[in-house]
């Protein structure tokens, strides 16, 4: 093993197979044996990994592997001194031999070791450690390393491949202070809008594995469980984005968000999210009860797109004037639907009655509400049209563009032949139903209009 201090080029620290370790302060002109220096250790064991420390100059990591001798004692050390004295560490390490050692490049007191059985973390310099729960295999491991650019931790075992644990950014950042504090979000890392390639599943000679979720992974603790938790993203200004679903028990969670906004008041209560948000930074809060924690994230466009900032706010703006009119319409089908369901119900009532009267009114109703809902599905089509725009990457269509138009001509004469039917749904209830046991009628809707919401 062989160690050059990230701190001081001058110092560079070796480890030999028969268990001999130096160090030498100047570039290797003069070398010191600290061999005999670290107590506890058996002669003859071999060095698997050394550390030179980032955290502090002179602070330096060791570990060895005695299996050769019949001994599989973890035996890891930590020296403040150059190697001058030792200290062995490893509360909470079983006894397996130590293959590999690795220190996160900005949290000095974030190490990791593989041995035997799997992976170990310590979050104070190696004085407590606990196994890393992730769904890794017992499984020898071999090599452990941290991605300086993606925070990510990578791991090679012996048989079973390489590992990914992306951004440990919870580990690194997971002090006393915020497993104190009530809730913590930690840093976000930066998240790329783009069009995912879906292979065609009949497509010979291709191979395609699941992808992971896209998005801004967002972490969080909690030092206890609520009964109350928000989880928002909002806009620079405050403008609520999206809520999303999050765990209140206690502990460290995850949420993806998919950076897809999603619109409620004025247009529909509808699940149905839109497009993805255009590029900037976004805030995302963390409510529980009076307690709000805040935390930025950065999204950016497809680095391989190449469209400036107006051309994208003017494709963003018309896929929102799709995605609002395709919420409205969808409500009002909505709305046809639920009012058809009361129709049925009460034909099914008035089945034994002698009224055909009443019987023939219902099924002249229902045909209106059949025609009304072939309406609504045949200038739908703008309503949808955004998603076609997003996934091309590219200016919208003059096709495109005409459906949206289209479906904004047509909606609100459509609205308000929705909210006209409610009422004659409403005179056939009342001759159905006693009072106390009329059913509720679908709301009246507000009438799209393009210039808001």
């Amino acid at each position: 093993a062989i160690a050059e201090s990230p701190l001081n080029e001058a110092v560079i620290y070796t480890g030999a197979d028969d268990g001999r370790v130096h160090v030498t302060r100047d570039s290797g002109q003069t070398w010191t044996d600290v061999t005999d220096r670290i107590e506890g250790l058996p002669s003859y064991t071999y060095v698997t990994r050394i550390v030179a420390s980032n955290g502090e100059d002179g602070e330096v990591f060791a570990a060895f592997d005695n299996h050769r001798n019949d001994d599989f004692n973890s035996y890891l050390y930590h020296s403040e001194n150059f190697g001058q004295d030792w200290k062995r560490i490893g509360s909470g390490l079983p006894a397996s031999s130590l293959n590999a050692l690795a220190q996160h490049p900005d949290n000095a007191e974030l190490l990791f070791v593989g041995n035997e059985v799997g992976v170990y973390v310590s979050a104070d310099a190696g004085v407590t450690w606990v196994q890393m729960g992730t769904g890794l295999p017992t499984v020898p491991v071999d090599d452990i390393k941290i991605h300086p650019r993606e925070n990510d931790l990578i791991i090679g075992t012996h048989g079973r491949g390489v590992w990914i644990i992306d951004d440990i950014s919870p580990l690194e950042h997971l002090s006393t202070n915020v497993m104190a504090s009530n809730a913590h979000i930690f840093p976000i890392r930066r998240a790329t809008s783009f069009n995912s390639y879906t292979p065609q599943g009949w497509t010979p000679g291709i191979f395609a594995a699941p992808n992971p979720p896209s998005g801004a992974r967002i972490r969080y603790h909690l030092s206890s469980d609520v009964d109350e938790l928000e989880l928002r993203v909002t806009d620079a200004t405050g403008k609520l984005v999206r809520d999303l679903e999050a765990q209140m028990t206690s502990g460290v969670h995850e949420v993806i968000w998919d950076l897809r906004l999603h619109l409620e008041d004025g247009v529909s209560e509808s699940g149905r999210l839109g497009p993805r948000v255009l590029p900037g930074a976004y805030i995302v809060e963390l409510v529980t009860g009076d307690d709000i924690v805040q935390r930025e994230v950065s999204v950016r466009m497809d680095p391989r797109v190449e469209i400036g900032r107006r051309e994208l706010m003017a494709r963003h703006q018309v896929m929102m004037d799709s995605y609002r009119i395709g919420l409205a319409l969808e409500e009002a089908e909505r709305t046809l639907e639920e009012a058809t369901a009361q129709l049925v119900a009460a034909g099914k009532l008035v089945e034994g009655r002698d009224d055909e009267g009443l019987t023939s009114e219902i099924q002249e109703v229902r045909d209106k509400l059949a025609a009304l809902s072939d309406e609504l599905d045949d200038s739908s089509g703008g309503g949808s049209a955004w998603r076609g725009v997003e996934s091309s990457g590219a200016m919208p269509t003059a096709d495109a563009l005409y459906l949206i138009d289209e479906s904004w001509a047509k909606a609100p004469g459509l609205t308000e032949g929705v909210n006209a039917i409610i009422s004659d749904v409403e005179s056939i209830l009342i001759q159905v139903y006693a009072p106390i046991a009329m059913p509720d009628l679908p709301n009246v809707l507000p009438i799209p209009s393009r210039g808001g919401l």
